[in-house]
């Protein structure tokens, strides 16, 4: 075998890291004097490999076979702790046949190829060196995704929603596929074929949605459904980028990461409460519910941080209301949100004389489902039969639990509240979420808020300045 450097001293693998930035031990793209193109290949010796040092420890080796034909590259890589040697192939070298980026190599892909490669076996080293255990099995999309649902768990996060788009929109096609094949190809059929789809039918019997589900799909329906592959395509992204993160997925490409979502999905619609339906919505609603409801009228919470809600969660002197980790890719913001008159009224009576640790919101026997799990809780999906009938009772068209958010929401902006108070309430980060589903409200509010407000007192004097007349003729 021929080197075509001078070797270097080996040092051991927490040394390396310590002492090397990233991009010195990761392979990277350098010119070769012997191997970077097919016309100096050519000129070398067959039956021999000619080894080249990518950095320390990490080596790329051409060979070219007895009859002449083309070559071929194989990465090696030297293992300080075990002082061994691991080879693996990287495909042919494009000596005679022009290079595709898969099977036939130049130099460059060659190169990062093994980068990745290296990258991997360092990885791998470092689990060994600190006792963690390696799968040998392969790291598949499946795993990515119970992985990612896993640690938003362990962060406090209520994932049920993610899960459920996982198990039946991901998972089906995507789950048994190595996180190192896919493909944007792969990919883009997989939304394609997505959005297509018709809406999942569920077990509503009476929704008006379900005499639709069979019928050719309206422009606003086909909206929707590219709108839903777009979330879907969101929380895969998430995940894949996760494991990327995590380094539990040192490939070469991240081809998810060129996927975009579709454009033409249309403004979200959003279903706001007017005062008067408020007030028929619960004068329809079971006792238990309605409370419920009430609560979620007066704060805007989504529906399950209501259902964890204690009583010593509000605080009648500050006249707020403790809502816990909530929703969103950061786990959640946990927020006080300031109460006005009526609901710290409100809140102060429903409290009276409990204990701090009690739920604030329960249900009672009339109103339990068929789950006999959760004693007096409320728990996922119970809000959906008790919203349907209260609609049906109080004659307003359908809205489901959280379009009493949105509700809420409105009330804020419809009041002149600036759009970074609204949506510090509801726990935004920043104003776009706000800006995406009630931006169209602010210019009426901005409007009504101006007219309102007092106007400086400015001398009136007369005109002094006539306009100025042009005779016509």
């Amino acid at each position: 075998m021929t080197r075509l450097d001078s070797p270097r001293p080996a040092i051991s693998f927490a040394d390396r890291l310590l002492t090397q930035p990233e991009e010195t031990w990761m392979a990277r793209t350098k010119r070769s004097a012997a191997l970077d193109s097919r016309n100096k290949r050519l000129n070398l010796e067959t039956d021999k490999d000619f080894t080249e040092t990518i950095a320390r420890g990490h080596y790329i080796i051409y060979r070219r076979p007895v009859n002449r034909a083309g070559g071929s590259w194989t990465a090696r890589w030297y293992d300080p702790a075990t002082r061994k040697m691991t080879r693996t192939p990287l495909g042919m070298a494009d000596d005679f046949v022009d290079a595709d980026g898969v099977r036939i190599l130049d130099w460059d892909q060659a190169t990062k190829k093994a980068g990745a490669w290296f990258k991997e076996q360092n990885r791998l080293a470092h689990l060994r060196e600190t006792g963690e255990a390696i799968s040998d099995k392969p790291y598949t999309v499946a795993d990515a995704i119970a992985d990612y649902l896993r640690e938003a768990r362990l962060d406090g996060r209520n994932v049920d929603g993610e899960e459920s788009f996982c198990k039946t929109r991901i998972l089906p096609q995507l789950g048994e596929i190595q996180v190192g094949k896919l493909t944007k190809k792969k990919l883009k059929d997989w939304q394609r074929e997505l959005a297509e789809s018709p809406r999942r039918k569920t077990g509503w019997k009476t929704s008006e949605a379900r005499e639709s589900w069979d019928k050719p799909p309206t422009e606003q329906q086909q909206k929707s459904r590219k709108a839903t592959a777009n979330r879907v395509l969101t929380i895969l992204k998430r995940a894949l980028n996760v494991a990327v993160e995590e380094e539990r997925y040192a490939g070469p490409t991240t081809p998810w990461r060129d996927i975009k979502p579709f454009k033409d999905s249309g403004s979200p619609r959003v279903r706001f409460l007017s005062e008067e339906e408020q007030q028929r919505l619960l004068n329809a609603c079971a006792p238990d519910f309605r409370i419920l409801v009430r609560a979620a009228l007066y704060t805007g919470s989504r529906y399950s941080p209501l259902c964890r809600m204690k009583v010593r969660d509000f605080n009648a002197q500050a006249g707020t209301v403790w809502i816990e980790k909530d929703k969103g890719k950061d786990g959640g913001k946990s927020r006080h949100v300031v109460l006005g008159p009526k609901a710290i009224e409100w809140f102060t009576q429903i409290t009276a004389g409990r204990e701090p640790d009690e739920l604030m919101f329960t249900r009672t026997s009339a109103n339990r489902t068929l789950r006999k799990e959760g004693g007096n809780q409320w728990l996922p999906y119970d809000q959906r039969a008790c919203m349907h009938v209260a609609c049906e009772a109080s004659k307003v068209e359908r809205v489901v639990f959280h379009e009493l958010r949105h509700t809420y929401a409105s009330w804020l902006i419809n009041q002149g509240v600036s759009l970074s108070y609204v949506a510090a309430q509801l726990g935004h980060a920043s104003t776009r979420m706000v800006e995406k589903y009630y931006g169209h409200l602010a210019p009426n509010a901005l409007a009504a808020a101006i007219r309102q407000a007092k106007e400086p007192d400015l001398p009136q004097g007369e005109v002094t300045v006539a306009p100025l007349k042009i005779k016509v003729g």
